[in-house]
């Protein structure tokens, strides 16, 4: 915003004792008798201030404010009313005026109300750059990467973070569910509003309606206050439902509702509208969790709205040393240490392990050896011993000795489903593939009918 003043009046008059009176401050004034040319300065000049008086022909002060908060929702407007006008300056006030001056009026009460407004401004500025730097400093470990699908997914998350839509993100553990959730919220219009996190699977069964809906005073033995439930602290904001697959069926018919109404039924009491925005997270497929009947399939679909798959750190080999350099800076100054190098040995055990926990696992990792490091190298010896005791895999040829990348695909594939032991809905999630891209990649990849002697035998 720029630090201009506009000033709007159909009188002549008035406008040179207002603009006479302002004279001399730390910002430019722009005066107009005509509403609509000053609305034309407004959509060109942004200023920071406006005052209009309220009753002017061909545009009144009301509809000037309207139309100036559309177009800069943080401009501060200063309404001028006559003493018969007054109810319509408390209208305006309703509608985002600053403040109203009624007529007549003296030269330092105008200073004053002017110089408030423009202060309000400066601190919506100051407020606006702080959220921006908590923003980015919320999430620089989750946006670290140059992985293809990654950077895609964080693409698709800005864009769902627009709208008001459910989201429903699908990764394993430790993949940064919550955090990701975090950051659709951190760019969305709800930013500074409340956002709650429920995790579904650590609330008993018989205590969950309670903690997501609240409950009225009396409604049950021990109820001695009424509460709120997650849902009404969430109001006008948003609400992270984790592990939503482990929400008990009972529960889904009440969670469907608040969906489909906008509303919630507190135990004991009468249903309340909400305005929330729903992001849930699984690590299991809630797919086929509705073949077999343990999820309801109209909430399936209510949820899966904008879904999006966060990609397992394995999936992530090109963005896995940035991560490390990052977490190593990242506790080193927390624990007030010179920043440490890493010893070539260690590196290369950290990129053959496959990371089963992922990004947690990783950060994990890497506080445990800055702690426990005693030189200024992160040594074998300083990392956990389950990267040690990494059991060796069959690796697959090298892209040098010839192989085609479909043909390590099929190795990937094929590996998987190993580990899995056929199980082609854990190896899906494995891999970060759905069902169907999965069938749709064996299909596929059969017909290129690599040697028993590449691959050994497939099952497909």
């Amino acid at each position: 915003m720029k630090n201009n003043l506009i000033i709007v009046d159909d009188e002549e008059a008035l406008l040179h004792l207002l603009s006479h009176a302002l004279q001399g401050q730390d910002y430019g004034i722009l005066t107009f008798t005509d509403p609509l040319k000053a609305l034309e300065a407004i959509k060109t000049k942004m200023p920071s201030v406006i005052i209009t008086d309220l009753k002017m022909p061909g545009m009144d002060g009301l509809t000037l404010l309207e139309h100036a908060k559309s177009i800069n929702p943080h401009v501060q407007v200063i309404v001028i009313s006559g003493h018969g006008f007054v109810n319509e300056a408390v209208a305006a006030i309703k509608k985002g005026a600053y403040d109203f001056i009624p007529k007549p009026f003296n030269k330092d009460e105008i200073r004053l109300v002017v110089g408030r407004a423009f202060e309000k401004v400066s601190l919506v500025d100051e407020n606006f750059q702080l959220r921006e730097k908590l923003r980015k400093s919320q999430h620089p470990a989750f946006e670290t990467g140059k992985n293809k699908v990654f950077r895609e997914l964080l693409s698709r998350s800005v864009q769902a973070a627009k709208s008001d839509a459910t989201v429903l993100i699908y990764g394993e553990s430790g993949t940064g569910k919550e955090v990701l959730s975090s950051y659709i919220v951190s760019n969305s219009p709800r930013a500074d509003l409340p956002f709650i996190t429920v995790n579904c699977a650590a609330i008993p069964e018989n205590l969950i309606e309670a903690e997501l809906f609240g409950y009225k005073k009396g409604s049950f033995t021990g109820a001695y206050q009424d509460k709120k439930g997650k849902f009404q602290e969430a109001n006008k904001g948003t609400i992270f439902l984790d592990e939503i697959g482990e929400l008990p069926m009972s529960m889904q018919s009440k969670l469907l509702r608040v969906i489909q109404e906008g509303e919630v039924s507190p135990i004991g009491g009468a249903s309340q509208k909400v305005d929330v925005r729903i992001i849930a997270a699984t690590n299991k497929l809630l797919r086929k969790m509705v073949e077999e009947g343990q999820f309801r399939e109209d909430l399936y679909y209510r949820l899966n709205v904008i879904p999006l798959t966060i990609p397992p750190l394995r999936h992530r080999s090109e963005d896995l040393n940035a991560l490390i350099l990052f977490f190593i800076t990242k506790f080193c100054k927390k624990n007030k240490r010179e920043n440490l190098s890493v010893h070539a040995d260690a590196l290369r055990l950290m990129e053959g392990y496959p990371w089963p926990g992922n990004v947690r696992e990783l950060e994990n990792a890497i506080e445990r050896a800055v702690v426990l490091c005693l030189g200024n190298q992160i040594t074998v010896e300083d990392l956990p011993g389950e990267l040690k005791e990494n059991p060796e895999r069959s690796a697959p040829p090298s892209l040098g000795q010839g192989m085609k990348l479909e043909v390590l695909e099929l190795l990937e594939i094929q590996n998987a489903l190993k580990r899995n032991q056929g199980d082609k809905v854990k190896t899906a999630v494995e891999l970060g593939f759905s069902l169907r891209t999965l069938y749709r990649k064996l299909e596929s990849l059969k017909s290129i009918g690599p040697s028993n002697s590449e691959t050994g035998s497939f099952a497909g």
